[in-house]
């Protein structure tokens, strides 16, 4: 090794070996340490104060209370969770189920407006045909069936 390493590491072990010295253990020391704790546990117990942030519980009872109130929120919290989904649910059912109707409404009101003018251009063409009933049916004057895929039935 060169000069200048070896120098560097002597002076490095060196001030490692002086930083040590000054940490050393002294039991006298630690005896005063613990002394003067439990002497400041001692004034903070006789003075009736704690060093804690939390209220103090009286007794059992009020823990279980707080529990208790604290499981029966938590419940009605997740069960107005649960109201409100469905909710929302049935209202989007709802929603649909308007939107469908209306819808079919609004192809049946033109079926029929479609079949009335046909109807009036039938019966402009042709002339009226006398009715059967009040409904609106047309007599069937030759007593056959004009409603068969095959022909007519008698």
């Amino acid at each position: 090794m060169k000069t200048m390493p070896k120098i560097v590491l002597a002076l490095t072990a060196f001030a490692a070996i002086g930083a040590s010295a000054q940490t050393v253990y002294s039991g006298q020391s630690d005896q005063e340490r613990r002394e003067r704790n439990r002497e400041e546990a001692l004034s903070t117990y006789r003075a009736g104060t704690t060093n804690t942030t939390a209220p103090r519980r009286e007794t059992v009872r009020e823990d279980s209370r707080d529990v208790k109130d604290r499981v029966r929120e938590d419940a009605r919290e997740a069960k107005d969770k649960v109201r409100q989904g469905a909710h929302k649910v049935a209202n989007s059912t709802r929603r649909v189920a308007h939107k469908t109707a209306n819808e079919s409404r609004r192809v049946g009101h033109k079926v029929a407006v479609k079949a009335r003018e046909t109807t009036a251009r039938a019966d402009a063409k042709f002339g009226t045909v006398p009715k059967k009933d009040g409904k609106g049916e047309a007599s069937n004057r030759g007593g056959l069936s004009n409603t068969a895929g095959a022909g007519a039935k008698p």
